[in-house]
C-alpha cells in the first residue's frame, strides 16, 4: 500500500483515485478482453469521469499495466532508510525481499491476472516495462546518494539499480506463470540476488 506518513490528504486522494482507475481497467480487461475495454467503461467502474481517467493515464494499456504495483518507485525511500554502512547489495536485497513479502493477497492476485492479460495482449508490455524503468531510476538516485557516486559519470549506481530492478522483474514473471508456486516469490528474489553475488556462474551441469 502507498505510504501515508509524509503524504498530504490531497496526494493520498490522488493515489487512491489512480489505484481505483488502474484496478477498474484491469478488471474490465480480465472480464471482457482488453480490446473491448473503453475509457468510458473504466470511468464508470472507478466512479470517476472519463476526463479524470485521461488525466491519470495516457491510455487503457497504461492503466492496466499499473494495477497492483503503483508503489514500486517508493522502494527508493525504503533503500534510503537502510543503515548507512550496509553494503548496497545487502540493502537492495533487504528492501526487495521486504517489498515482495509485504504484498497482500489482493495485490498478488492483481499481478497474476495482469501478466496473464499481458501474455494475450503484447501491447501492454511497454507499459509494464516502463514501471520497472521508473523503479530503476529511483533506485539509481538513492544508490548514488548512499555511495557518494555520480550517476552522470559513474557506472555503479546504474549497474546496481538495473540489477535490482531486473531481479524483481524476472522473479515476478517466473512466479506469475500459470504453473508457478504462488508462495515462492520471496524465494525467487533471494535466489536472484544469490546468483548475482555468485558472479552469475549459472548452475553446474553434469
Amino acid at each position: 500500500m502507498p505510504r501515508t506518513g509524509n503524504t498530504s490528504l490531497r496526494e493520498r486522494k490522488k493515489q487512491l483515485t489512480r489505484e481505483a482507475i488502474a484496478e477498474a481497467a484491469l478488471a474490465l480487461a480480465i472480464e471482457h478482453g482488453l480490446a473491448n475495454v473503453t475509457v468510458e467503461e473504466i470511468a464508470r467502474l472507478a466512479f470517476v469521469s472519463p476526463r479524470t481517467v485521461s488525466n491519470y493515464f495516457s491510455c487503457k494499456e497504461e492503466a492496466v499495466a499499473t494495477a497492483g504495483c503503483q508503489d514500486l518507485p517508493e522502494l527508493a525511500e525504503d533503500l534510503a532508510a537502510r543503515p548507512a554502512g550496509e553494503p548496497p547489495a545487502d540493502a537492495l536485497r533487504a528492501v526487495l525481499l521486504a517489498y515482495v513479502g509485504s504484498r497482500t493477497p489482493e495485490q498478488l492476485r492483481l499481478e497474476v491476472h495482469k501478466l496473464a492479460v499481458e501474455r494475450e495482449h503484447p501491447a501492454l508490455r511497454p507499459y509494464w516495462v516502463a514501471q520497472y524503468d521508473d523503479l530503476e531510476a529511483s533506485l539509481r538516485a538513492a544508490i548514488a546518494d548512499r555511495t557518494g557516486t555520480d550517476p552522470d559519470v559513474d557506472v555503479f549506481p546504474w549497474l546496481a539499480a538495473a540489477t535490482a530492478a531486473s531481479a524483481l522483474s524476472a522473479s515476478v514473471r517466473i512466479w506469475a506463470r500459470p504453473e508457478a508456486n504462488r508462495q515462492a516469490l520471496p524465494d525467487l528474489v533471494a535466489a536472484a540476488f544469490d546468483e548475482v553475488a555468485a558472479g552469475l556462474r549459472g548452475p553446474v551441469r553434469a
